[in-house]
């Protein structure tokens, strides 16, 4: 090695004392920096503060129910003529508002109206019989009682009379039975109302019992809900409840229960008449709220409470020494079981206590073991909870 190689390499000697003695340094100050840090945060941490709801334990919850039912006219009929014939006259469109007696619509009678015109001259007949016979009747009474006639005589006059009294009373119920039959040839509306079918017009021929118009009373309505028989107790005749029609809250008053439980369903039926027909129709569906008691001991939380576990479980922080420190405590997991949610709020059950204190949100943020301290709880969180 010459001369001038060694003496570079003496001149580097103290750069590479230098860099070393930095890197040391350096080292010694990061090392320090951490262990400084590590006892911050194991003793000098403050606790964080979370909202808390005290466990309230229930041996029973209530969920809601919806029964849905439909609008219906008290009062709805199918008219029809109750013999055949050709329809002559249809007074009424649907729509129309019509009291009752009107004539709605008529069958031709001209057969009717001919026989009873001939049931008119055949009665108009054996009533000049009938006086006929009551003279001959008269006048052997009078000869028997001169006895210038035999009472035999006497008993056929009588038998004459009575025949044709007889054959008078035949007749007249004959042309009454005819009036019938041409009243009944027109059809009258039974109640005040509207009709809302039209289902013959004019020249049809139809056969007796075929429905010809119908017609809706203008009384109140009422709405028929098929109620689950284990509710059905809640709605008390004579009770007022609010229904939901459309986007319309409407008032009624429960009318009617059944006794009869329907086959096929297993429903009952509950009527309920509407206070007002105003924005309803028949037709419409309505909704009647209920609600069903479950017997189940847990408690009710906010949804916010709940996190994911283990195996797909749920579990629940709880503060634990929550006597001691100033509310200050340790968080502790409990594994829940949710029976019931609404969305906002859950029915749990699982290892909770009455009066223990459940954090209800951050909890995505907290663990097991955590150092925290009570904070205030919302006015919307006392709410939510029933």
């Amino acid at each position: 090695m010459s001369t001038t190689d060694t003496a570079s390499n003496e001149n580097k000697m103290p750069l590479y004392i230098a860099i070393m003695v930095f890197i040391a340094s350096l080292v010694a100050l990061l090392m320090a920096a951490g262990q400084g840090n590590a006892t911050q945060t194991m003793g000098q941490r403050e606790p964080v503060s979370v909202v808390l709801t005290k466990v309230e334990m229930r041996q029973q919850f209530e969920t809601p129910i919806n029964v849905f039912g439909l609008i219906e006219s008290p009062k709805s009929t199918l008219l029809s003529f109750d013999s055949s014939g050709e329809v002559t006259e249809v007074l009424v469109e649907e729509g129309d508002t019509v009291s009752k007696g009107d004539v709605l619509a008529r069958l031709d009678t001209q057969r009717l109206v001919a026989q009873q015109k001939e049931l008119s001259a055949s009665l108009e007949r054996v009533k000049a019989d009938l006086n006929l016979a009551k003279i001959n009747n008269d006048r052997t009474q009078s000869l028997v009682k001169k006895k210038l006639e035999s009472a035999q005589r006497l008993d056929e006059t009588q038998a004459a009379l009575n025949v044709a009294a007889a054959r008078v009373n035949e007749i007249s119920a004959s042309l009454n039975s005819m009036n019938v039959a041409l009243d009944r040839a027109i059809l009258y509306a039974p109640f005040d109302g509207q009709v809302d079918s039209r289902l013959f017009d004019e020249g049809s021929v139809i056969n007796a019992g075929m429905a010809v118009i119908g017609v809706t009373s203008n009384d109140k309505y009422q709405a028929r809900f098929a109620v689950p028989a284990d509710i059905v107790d809640q709605f008390e005749i004579g009770e007022s409840v609010t229904m939901q029609v459309g986007e319309s809250d409407v008032q009624g008053t429960v009318s009617q229960r059944l006794a009869v439980r329907n086959v096929q369903t297993r429903t009952v039926d509950i009527l309920v008449s509407l206070s007002s027909n105003t924005q309803v129709r028949p037709g419409d569906m309505a909704i009647l709220s209920g609600s069903r008691i479950h017997t189940e001991q847990g408690a009710w939380l906010p949804v916010s409470a709940l996190s994911n576990g283990l195996r797909g479980l749920w579990r629940v922080l709880v503060l634990d020494n929550q006597g001691g420190d100033n509310g200050v405590g340790t968080l502790q997991a409990r594994v829940v079981d949710v029976v019931y949610t609404d969305g906002s709020k859950a029915f749990v059950r699982g290892a909770l206590k009455e009066q223990e204190q459940v954090v209800v949100g951050g909890t995505h943020k907290l663990a097991p073991g955590q150092r925290v301290k009570a904070g205030t709880a919302s006015a919307e969180l006392g709410e939510m909870l029933p």
